[in-house]
């Protein structure tokens, strides 16, 4: 678990470390996102929607994670409210864990009957699973960022109330 820092080139270092792992999750869960459309071609219907829906849920979530974390690192913007990166951030993962049940349940509507229902379920289970587990455990900009009232509170800095 990390904890918050208010040093500027550990806060960089920090979140070019969420840039580059959430970029690679991106591009492995667009990927699987690719071979779920192109699975209808082989014959493996029942793959093709729970891992569409998986892969493209997970490579946008990543992605807008990245996206925060590229803004962060680049410094504040004064235009942009001070709660906007976690407010994305859990959108994102909101969104990934609302796809990883959709997607099994999908999975669950369209697996074939017979011996091979079991191993479709259990495949797509497994990844809709896995893709709960990261929206879960996907909280890096949050604990990165020192722009949260915690962040504030502990480095010192407190609001003066309006004294007569």
């Amino acid at each position: 678990m990390s904890t918050p820092t208010t040093e500027p080139s550990q806060l960089r270092g920090r979140l070019t470390r969420v840039i580059l792992f959430h970029g690679l999750l991106a591009a492995a869960f667009a990927l699987l996102a690719a071979v779920g459309a192109t699975s209808t071609a082989r014959g493996a219907v029942a793959f093709a929607l729970p891992w569409l829906i998986v892969g493209g849920a997970g490579a946008l979530g990543a992605l807008l994670v990245v996206v925060v974390a590229w803004r962060l690192r680049d410094g504040p913007t004064p235009a942009a409210p001070r709660r906007w990166p976690a407010r994305w951030e859990t959108s994102a993962r909101l969104g990934m864990a609302l796809a990883a049940l959709v997607a099994a349940t999908v999975a669950y509507v369209v697996a074939p009957a017979g011996s091979e229902r079991g191993f479709v379920l259990g495949v797509n289970g497994t990844l809709a699973g896995a893709l709960a587990l990261f929206a879960l455990a996907a909280g890096d900009v949050r604990r990165a960022a020192p722009h949260s009232a915690g962040a504030a509170r502990r480095s010192g800095r407190r609001r003066r109330r309006h004294e007569p």
